[in-house]
């Protein structure tokens, strides 16, 4: 029997548990707000939105744990706006402040447990409590998804954008020395790490992490989905979308540049979707932003709506495991062009769906936007074969391989 703990419950966590469910392998899931959409909470004014996005519908409901008590509060704080009480690292209601205390709390009830787990299942950053109540019992294997790859790395290329790009430093994450000691001990007494990529893999084998410890069980997309037009007229705008954190861990100030370079050649109609990390602090972006339509919010149906509209999703980041959106873009028939550093590089083929380009280089994003926009048969080449590369994996093929690699099957 497996116990799993995660402060929110993505749709990878969730793949999982939905696959050990069905096992009847899951001893228990700890987060912070775990409802089943009957629950009155669902259908409140306000945040009954919010807690639809906490049902876990899929799980025997014996097997819930919720821990609300930071994270119900940092929810509100965000929609009023008080972002001092959420601010990374200080604020009372901080996600670090929501991670810890689940994580202490899930500790704790493995402690009191009657009947323990097999093994525990826990995230970066997150599960170190875990892992030393685990530890202290004895015979718990202690499995761990690095969701993030590498932090350390991740703060390496943080700290030389710091330098590189001042005007920017606003939307630079802050990422404490105690998340970073955190993953350390994590990573060192995890018998067997996850990770959905290669540059994942490569960013811990950087720091030390032996590769025999580390299985890629690449993360799950859409099926195929079918456009009401699918080729691009020659002469029309080329249609560019970014979707994510509004974040120079994203590379977003590279993102701007290469649009600015791109749009004194060809004509762009440019779509941003996510949330400013920096609250309205970075002039830099807040001049952007007023150029393009952005969406500081945007439902999964929305997203993938606009997605289907656009030619070409631009991803640039600096250090990102994976990043889902560029499956969800391949599903709905959106070329791609992402850095080498964004986990789901591993999804691209060189110039059949889209492009890989390096990093810190709005010079080869343009170029490429450029080459898109000028030239319409390549655009509707690459947008129809990325629905062709589309839905090689899924979420239970990504729960099937989590399962075979802490199963230890072949």
């Amino acid at each position: 029997m497996i116990l799993v703990a995660h402060p929110v419950g993505n749709q990878n966590v969730r793949a999982l548990l939905r696959a050990l469910n069905q096992r009847q392998l899951l001893h228990s899931f700890h987060t912070s707000l775990a409802l089943h959409k009957d629950s009155f909470l669902c259908r409140l004014p306000v945040v009954g939105k919010e807690c639809l996005r906490r049902t876990f519908d899929q799980v025997d409901g014996a097997l819930l744990h919720s821990y609300p008590r930071y994270d119900v509060p940092r929810v509100l704080c965000d929609k009023l706006k008080w972002y001092r009480l959420t601010q990374r690292n200080t604020g009372i209601f901080c996600p670090e402040n929501v991670y810890h205390h689940i994580d202490q709390a899930s500790a704790n009830f493995l402690y009191r447990a009657p009947r323990k787990p097999s093994q525990v299942y826990g995230y970066d950053g997150k599960c170190l409590g875990l892992f030393n109540a685990a530890r202290d019992i004895g015979g718990i294997t202690l499995n761990y998804e690095a969701a993030f790859g590498s932090i350390a790395y991740a703060c390496s290329m943080l700290d030389h954008e710091r330098e590189a790009n001042p005007a920017w430093r606003a939307s630079i994450p802050n990422i404490s020395d105690s998340t970073l000691r955190k993953q350390t001990a994590e990573l060192e007494w995890a018998d067997r790490i996850i990770v959905a990529s290669t540059f994942a893999k490569r960013t811990l084998g950087e720091y030390g992490i032996a590769p025999d410890k580390v299985a890629i069980t690449p993360y799950g997309a859409p099926a195929p989905m079918v456009r009401h037009q699918v080729n691009t007229r020659p002469g029309a705008r080329l249609k560019v979308i970014y979707v994510g954190a509004l974040t120079q861990q994203k590379g977003i100030s590279y993102f701007f540049d290469a649009l600015n370079l791109a749009a004194s050649s060809v004509a762009l109609d440019v779509t941003v979707i996510g949330g400013d990390y920096a609250n309205g602090r970075n002039q830099a972006l807040n001049s952007e932003l007023k150029k393009y339509q952005w969406f500081s919010s945007a439902s999964h149906d929305e997203v993938i709506r606009h997605l289907l509209e656009a030619d070409v999703l631009v991803l640039p980041s600096l250090a990102e495991a994976f990043g889902l959106v560029v499956g969800e873009a391949l599903s709905t028939g959106t070329a791609v062009i992402v850095s080498q550093n964004c986990g789901a590089a591993d999804l691209v083929v060189e110039g059949f769906n889209g492009y890989v380009v390096p990093i810190r280089s709005a010079e080869a994003i343009a170029s490429r936007l450029v080459e898109l926009a000028e030239d319409p048969e390549k655009l509707n080449a690459l947008k129809h074969n990325a629905v062709l590369s589309a839905g090689g994996t899924t979420w239970e093929s990504y729960a099937r391989e989590v399962m075979d690699a802490i199963l230890c099957q072949p």
